[in-house]
């Protein structure tokens, strides 16, 4: 919604980002959980294996950061939970803060 409003530039620009910041976050996994996310997701799905037309006007590495991570930080929240995926959903957005200021990027490698 936001890229159909905005535009891809403006959305994946700095501001865009700043504004949309905790919408792709992994909820209460935080940034280590976020790091660990997509690294994964880039091992299964490499950017380079996407047919860039279905996730225009994204890029295939911007689709996997705001899209599928925090698609699947939601249902592991799910997982996590026994909760449905509306519930999840809340979560994910409502343990946003808590999970950056717990699980921040501090830039190691022992995820």
């Amino acid at each position: 919604r936001e890229v159909k409003k905005q535009g891809s530039r403006t959305t994946v620009g700095v501001k865009g980002q700043f504004a949309s910041f905790e919408k792709i976050q992994p909820g209460y996994y935080g940034e280590q959980g976020s790091v660990i996310i997509h690294q994964t997701l880039f091992n299964l799905f490499p950017p380079s294996s996407f047919d860039s037309s279905l996730v225009e006007p994204l890029t295939p590495t911007e689709f996997i950061q705001r899209v599928l991570v925090p698609e699947t930080a939601a249902h592991l929240i799910a997982q996590d939970l026994g909760v449905d995926m509306d519930y999840a959903i809340m979560t994910l957005h409502e343990s946003a803060r808590y999970g950056v200021a717990m699980f921040p990027d501090t830039g190691g490698s022992d995820g």
